[in-house]
């Protein structure tokens, strides 16, 4: 396993699609920092009434995780699909390596490359925004684990794409297929997410009348749409479990159940890459 290791880290550092997919990181860290240095300088009294995290780059430090789930799928559906296209896992087998090891290289090869992504793109951000905006409010020991449960999420998204990959066998198909399972998975957290944040009762409120200029009071009233009971616990569930979900609550800052996410994210690998691993034994490589 440990050629194969080397052959494909090597592959990778070569590959023009890892290559694009750091500048699009970095790119798209310094992006979002120069704006908010544009948008604080050009309104500078609002910012000033505002909390440091504003006026930082703190709010924009875990912001670029959702939009790198969109490379992750062009990353693994190509560099893995050309594996296919080329022959090249045909050739691995031919050679004597079995079928686990060469998944597992896969997956190992595609974790790496999907968090480096994270890292040069957090490390645009804190270095430029340090730069421009001052330093971020948020110390070490906030900082780290919230880095930890999206480089956890990350990787659990990353097995799931490798999985498919590897049961499709094809460039073209596996990609758009990795493609569609990330913009399901961003619909379905923002879903659960905002039925999550809806509030249980509106509040009482007056408005007038247009025909008649009368007031109206319209009492509190209890929100139909409110989760209760066992279907909001799924939802809880599932906002915790989903690795967009989970992205989602760091960039938003919320640090609660981070370590119960993190064991989800484990489980979730350790079962895409099981099932993963059988489907691609059966496989009949053409």
């Amino acid at each position: 396993m440990n050629r194969l290791l080397t052959a494909e880290f090597t592959r990778l550092w070569k590959s023009t699609i890892f290559r694009l997919c750091m500048l699009f990181a970095g790119g798209l860290g310094i992006f979002c920092v120069v704006m908010r240095w544009i948008d604080v300088r050009q309104n500078a009294e609002i910012y000033a009434q505002l909390s440091p995290e504003y006026r930082t780059a703190e709010g924009l430090f875990f912001a670029g995780t959702l939009y790198l789930i969109f490379a992750a799928p062009v990353l693994v559906g190509l560099f893995v699909g050309t594996e296919f296209s080329d022959g090249t896992i045909r050739n691995k087998l031919t050679a004597g390596h079995n079928r686990r090891d060469i998944y597992l290289t896969e997956l190992i090869v595609c974790i790496v490359a999907d968090s480096l992504m994270l890292l040069v793109n957090g490390l645009a951000v804190w270095v430029l925004g340090d730069l421009l905006l001052g330093k971020m409010s948020m110390n070490a020991s906030e900082i780290l684990p919230l880095c930890g449960v999206s480089i956890t999420a990350f990787c659990a998204l990353t097995a799931v794409l490798l999985l498919l990959m590897m049961s499709l066998q094809s460039k073209a198909i596996g990609s758009v297929a990795c493609l569609l399972v990330v913009i399901i998975s961003m619909f379905a957290g923002l879903t659960i997410s905002q039925r999550l944040a809806a509030p249980e009762y509106y509040e009482p409120y007056t408005f007038e009348d247009e025909q008649t200029g009368e007031l109206i009071q319209v009492e509190r009233e209890k929100n139909p749409r409110y989760l209760t009971g066992t279907k909001r616990q799924c939802f809880e569930f599932l906002d915790q479990f989903l690795p967009f979900s989970q992205l989602y609550r760091v960039c938003m800052n919320n640090s609660e159940h981070l370590g119960r996410m993190a064991w989800y994210d484990g489980a979730l690998i350790l079962v895409a890459t099981g099932v993963g691993i059988v489907i691609f034994r059966k496989k009949n490589l053409k």
